[in-house]
């Protein structure tokens, strides 16, 4: 790509992709590694739900934060509850 706006799109496009994947992935790795060493069933109830609640919060979120607005609102949260915490 010839433009530097063009290039961060691009990449921009490609790591919310990529960290969607890798959570939605690795998440399954995990359960299917831990399935075969005989764990408790605590850490599998743990897993389980971070496989079907966390990550269908998570991809809305992932996605969402490609949009400017949202980047912004979120900074701005972030910033008060970081100054909030100071005083």
């Amino acid at each position: 790509m010839r433009s530097a706006e063009g290039r961060h799109k691009a990449f921009s496009t490609c790591a919310s992709h990529l960290t969607a994947f890798i959570v939605f992935h690795g998440t399954i790795l995990f359960i299917y590694c831990q399935a075969s060493s005989g764990t408790s069933l605590d850490i599998d109830k743990v897993t389980t739900v971070f496989y079907t609640v966390v990550i269908s919060m998570l991809n809305p979120l992932i996605y969402s934060l490609r949009n400017k607005d949202v980047k912004e609102a979120l900074r701005k949260v972030v910033d008060s509850k970081i100054l909030s915490q100071r005083n």
